[in-house]
């Protein structure tokens, strides 16, 4: 049961906008009946991973930009360690609390995709497998960043690391959007500058949740983890598919939808504890 969930949150994040990270904590947290705080290095651990696969696939289509990598860890990985620090302190409703209010803000930005033009949306991560492949001196080449867009990236990049630390979950909206200023044009080379960029902040994050966590489910997380990497692969097979072009608008509901049902088992068992 555990492999499928996992299988399904795969899924949701290689064929999305990113945001599909946010049905992985919900599915692992109602379907294995771990609690929050143990299960939010799990899922951090498999985002890392799956944006690790989508990550090769933008470097070998030289689809990634280091310097932007650079600028987005040094707003994300303080952020994130500050973030994962105080979420492992929080009570569990109040964490469950605030990733509702995350889902519901990123939730109805994957369905509101699907009415604009193809041209204009974030490339999946699913999709850099099929990325055209830039000309090596192209690539090689040294993009100079205003002072004032390199502290937009470094902003931005701050808020992704408290969304992944406090979700498990990315929030490239947030990033893609001043990266795009960056790169304009350039869909996948931000695509995969953001997977490179996300797969590094979520094992880090990982590694330092994992440390403050209460438990670490050692067969649930193995078999997760293990199911988001399937996961992951299946959806870099599909994603060329006609139907796929929903793919956004039925992830964006089930955000919402599983979010809701996290936050009131968890606002439930809190009640039955005290």
């Amino acid at each position: 049961m555990i492999l499928i969930l996992g299988l399904i949150g795969g899924l949701a994040f290689g064929l999305s906008a990113f945001a599909g990270a946010f049905v992985s904590l919900p599915l692992l947290i109602l379907g294995a009946g771990i609690g929050v705080h143990a299960a939010l290095p799990v899922v951090l651990l498999s985002l890392g991973i799956c944006s690790a696969i989508a990550a090769g696939d933008a470097v070998r289509a030289r689809q990634c930009d280091t310097s932007v990598v650079v600028l987005y860890l040094l707003g994300a990985l303080p952020a994130a360690i500050a973030a994962g620090i105080v979420v492992q302190w929080l009570p569990e409703d109040i964490v469950a609390t605030v990733f509702l209010v995350f889902a519901i803000i990123f939730g109805p930005l994957l369905i509101g995709t699907a009415r604009r033009r193809r041209s204009r949306l974030l490339p999946s991560p699913a999709a850099l497998l099929h990325a055209p492949r830039r000309d090596w001196n192209a690539a090689a080449g040294r993009r100079q960043h205003s002072s004032v867009m390199r502290r937009r990236i470094v902003l931005a990049s701050a808020g992704c690391g408290v969304i992944a630390a406090m979700c498990a979950a990315p929030g490239s909206w947030v990033a893609g959007r001043a990266i795009n200023r960056a790169m304009p044009g350039q869909a996948f080379q931000v695509a995969g500058t953001l997977a490179f960029s996300l797969a590094a902040l979520a094992i880090l994050a990982a590694g330092l949740q994992f440390l403050l966590a209460p438990v670490a489910p050692g067969y649930a997380s193995g078999m997760y983890v293990l199911g988001t990497v399937a996961g992951m692969g299946l959806s870099r097979r599909v994603e060329p598919m006609p139907i796929m072009r929903h793919s956004n608008t039925v992830i964006g509901v089930l955000v919402i939808a599983l979010a809701m049902l996290m936050w009131m088992a968890v606002v439930a068992t809190g009640s039955h504890a005290a």
